[in-house]
């Protein structure tokens, strides 16, 4: 039981590593589909990823040396069915007319192994009835598919990594396994009309999908800047090599990406696509092109070339440079304006309000759901 306890330990401190590169197309694949990111729908798939990771550990762990594991000479594969009951009664002391000989059983590793194979795959039938809404035979169907590749798993040694199987392939082990899912699908029964649906989970998903979040809005701005990245980098190396060095590429590129790209695909850059939202006028109409230039030249020139230029105004004129902390020097004053309009900017956007460059170009950002899917 304690190895059992001390893998578990070991697949809660492996989670955040695989929750870490699952999170960003997790969050996309959300915003993409529904709109929004739920609550209650982080809770479940996390939790299942979680139980994957547990489940998964238990078989493979914990893993010998390859040395120990070449000196092995033990069978590989138990393909007689119902093997368990002639294990479970040969490690039993049940005497016929002593009920409490029964007890025995409590520290049966024969019946404990096949309990433990039944349990283990109970969670997977409830989230494959609950979640991913599977009839009984899907599910019947997915948790032998998941028994098998967990034996395979095995068979092979860790996919060839030990010279030969580490573990018994067993053929009860699928069966109890297969046994768990169905258990998990029935179990989930008392609870179904208590439960919030999937249907009623995407129905809250598109209805909160209908209004973009903030954390939408950085998806959308975190993805276009990793495509800027990827067109810099790539247009830069192809300039280089048959034009030359491109002036100014770190402004151009930027600026036609968010100008040129909203005017051809109707109000949405790729970050936007992808997160379903798109510009659109204060009327809610098609914004014009003149509107994008305005909204991101505007917003380019105060990120950018707005602080550039007041620390090229103060190398220029070091006169008003003061080396002690003087707040009223004209040096402190530009840099404080500075600061205070972005905290200002900041929680106009927390407060969800139109930003400077919002409305300088007549412009704001919405949700591209109507086309809700079931």
């Amino acid at each position: 039981m304690e190895t059992y306890v001390e893998v578990i330990k070991q697949a809660v401190l492996f989670f955040p590593m695989i929750a870490f590169f699952f999170t960003i197309p997790y969050i996309v694949y959300n915003y993409h589909k529904y709109g929004s990111v739920l609550s209650l729908r982080i809770l479940v798939v996390y939790s299942f990823i979680l139980y994957m990771i547990c489940m998964y550990f238990l078989v493979i762990l914990p893993l010998p040396s390859r040395t120990e594991v070449a000196a092995m000479t033990g069978r590989r594969m138990q393909l007689v069915p119902f093997t368990f009951i002639h294990d479970i009664l040969k490690e039993s002391r049940i005497s016929y007319g002593d009920p409490v000989s029964l007890l025995t059983l409590l520290h049966n590793k024969a019946l404990f192994q096949v309990l433990f194979n039944i349990v283990m795959t109970i969670p997977f039938g409830v989230y494959l009835r609950y979640y991913f809404r599977l009839s009984l035979k899907k599910t019947v169907l997915f948790t032998f598919l998941l028994s098998l590749f967990f034996e395979l798993t095995q068979l092979t040694g860790l996919y060839f990594y030990y010279p030969r199987s580490y573990r018994l392939f067993d053929v009860d082990d699928l069966m109890a396994n297969t046994l768990g899912g169905t258990v998990g699908y029935f179990l989930l029964s008392p609870f179904v009309k208590i439960l919030p649906t999937r249907a009623q989970i995407d129905s809250m998903s598109y209805k909160r999908g209908e209004k973009v979040s903030l954390m939408r809005r950085f998806t959308s701005l975190f993805l276009d800047i990793l495509c800027i990245g990827i067109m810099s980098g790539f247009s830069g190396v192809l300039f280089v090599i048959f034009l030359g060095r491109i002036p100014y590429a770190q402004v151009l590129i930027p600026l036609l990406y968010f100008m040129f790209l909203p005017n051809m695909l109707h109000g949405m850059t790729i970050g936007k696509w992808f997160t379903k939202t798109k510009i659109v006028t204060t009327a809610g109409k098609e914004a014009r092109w003149y509107q994008y230039l305005i909204r991101y030249g505007s917003l380019f020139l105060a990120l950018h070339t707005l602080p550039l230029a007041i620390n090229k105004f103060l190398e220029k004129w070091p006169e008003f440079h003061i080396t002690s902390p003087d707040f009223n020097s004209p040096a402190a004053f530009l840099r404080g304006a500075y600061v205070i309009f972005l905290l200002v900017s900041g929680i106009q956007l927390f407060r969800h309000k139109p930003l400077f460059y919002e409305k300088l170009s007549g412009t704001r950002i919405i949700s591209a759901f109507p086309d809700k899917k079931s």
